[in-house]
């Protein structure tokens, strides 16, 4: 947000120059008094401290990881409100050589004027590790203004924290637009871990216990003299044949989709099974009642 707007003050700076042609003031021109430019330590105190009375200052200053830098000032408009307090006021620090830079927004201070604070960890946001020289510039601008101030501060010389052999970091700028879209992390899901399993002894135990009722009935019908003397035969056998294989089919795909096929594999082999051998069988059951419908009344004695 500070970014932009200090982007569009930055054009209206150039469109006011054009528009007033070099003109030293006019009506509603922006002026600044008590621009004072410190550094100050992590403690608090201050190491180092100018006053600035023009737009051309040539201040040399440091600014490390452990230090902030700190501008304040007053502004006011030529025929306007004794409390004015401009639409626009940042402090730009601009990478030599790179041409990257950053932008502080002023803040309202606590006694009056404005205020405007950089810090090293929010430098390195903007523009990244890029130990050297940056100068420095005060942007003040507003609507009510023709003329919005570009004020030369000097230069600053930014320094990182020292690497073990006592060098700066390599330079790493980037810009803000490649910071926010840059690839993320790749997010990794892992699943919750597979119970543990029973052993094979007790599941080849309850198997067989399933299969139990169906080794029952074998045996009950074979005790019970069931054999395959009544089973269709000419042209009913195939039919009654494929309803047969049909209920096995399904019995075997139940089997598979038990050991190896899903849900949604098993679903419509089923329905293809279930059709045909309901088909099959109804075909089965129409022969079946056709044939006792033929046969000779049996003889009363």
């Amino acid at each position: 947000m500070a970014r932009a707007a200090a982007l569009a003050l930055i054009l209206a700076l150039a469109i006011g120059r054009a528009a007033v042609g070099g003109a030293a003031a006019a009506e509603g021109a922006i002026s600044l008094s008590g621009v004072t430019v410190s550094v100050l330590e992590a403690s608090g105190s201050v190491a180092d401290k100018h006053s600035v009375t023009g737009p051309d200052a040539r201040l040399r200053l440091s600014l490390d990881h452990t230090r902030t830098l700190k501008v304040q000032l007053t502004a006011a408009l030529a025929g306007g409100d004794d409390d004015f307090r401009p639409q626009q006021a940042f402090l730009r620090l601009t990478v030599r050589g790179s041409g990257d830079a950053a932008y502080f927004a002023a803040t309202k201070a606590k006694g009056g004027g404005l205020v405007v604070t950089a810090k090293h960890d929010e430098l390195q946001k903007q523009v990244g590790t890029q130990p050297g020289t940056y100068d420095a510039a005060l942007l003040v601008g507003d609507s009510r203004s023709a003329q919005p101030v570009d004020w030369s501060l000097g230069e600053v010389k930014v320094l990182y924290a020292p690497q073990d052999d006592g060098s700066q970091p390599e330079a790493k700028p980037y810009r803000t637009l490649d910071a926010t879209f840059r690839p993320k992390p790749e997010i990794l899901h892992q699943h919750r871990q597979p119970e543990r399993r029973a052993p094979a002894v007790v599941s080849l135990f309850f198997s067989l216990l399933a299969l139990a009722p169906l080794a029952a009935y074998v045996v009950m019908a074979l005790s019970l003299g069931a054999n395959l003397k009544g089973f269709p035969s000419g042209a009913a056998f195939l039919p009654a044949a494929a309803f047969h294989a049909g209920l096995a089919a399904i019995c075997a795909l139940y089997l598979l989709f038990w050991l190896q096929l899903n849900l949604m594999q098993t679903i419509p082999i089923l329905a293809a099974l279930g059709t045909a051998t309901a088909m099959f069988g109804r075909i089965t059951l129409q022969g079946a009642a056709a044939g006792a419908a033929a046969k000779p009344p049996a003889k009363q004695e």
